[in-house]
């Protein structure tokens, strides 16, 4: 039903382009960095996490394409590296279109995850995913992922306030 088609230079550079602001809204949202300092901080990030960009090694971006209609309908970033002896594969991103979903790509991108973190010998797949966003876990433990660690948060102080309830 789907394929991963890895991206080239161009495309990163478009993922970029929308994935930096993406980034900044939601952890201003969420209250992790203020909104006049998100978009920096989220350049930032970015940065450190992908040194060589689209050649950061163990960084692999693709574009989630539907084989029967030859659509581009999303994205996803993985990590693989190995430590400790082991293969860690890492979901870093996974989106699909608002216009795409419901349409069974999430869950067919996500057996192709799964399928090259066995190619590579990943014992497991890893990913995380925000408790605000409901329908992303219902989809994951649907299709086995659990918990494995939690990180809690609470509000203190004037700048407490905000809509991040997990």
């Amino acid at each position: 039903m789907v394929r991963l088609q890895p991206m080239e230079e161009a495309d990163f550079e478009r993922y970029l382009a929308r994935a930096i602001p993406r980034r900044a809204e939601r952890f201003a949202a969420r209250g992790i960095w203020t909104a006049e300092a998100s978009l920096e901080a989220s350049r930032q990030a970015y940065a450190r996490q992908l040194p060589e960009g689209l050649g950061t090694p163990g960084q692999r971006f693709c574009h989630i394409v539907d084989e029967t209609k030859q659509l581009r309908v999303g994205e996803t970033w993985y990590s693989s590296t190995v430590e400790g002896g082991q293969v860690h594969f890492w979901v870093q991103w996974i989106w699909v279109e608002p216009e795409h979903r419901r349409r069974g790509y999430a869950t067919a991108a996500l057996q192709r995850l799964e399928e090259e973190a066995s190619r590579l010998g990943a014992p497991r797949i890893v990913l995380e995913v925000w408790a605000d966003n409901p329908d992303a876990m219902a989809l994951y433990r649907k299709l086995g992922f659990v918990p494995a660690h939690l990180t809690l948060v609470k509000r203190v102080g004037p700048s407490g306030a905000g809509p991040l309830e997990g």
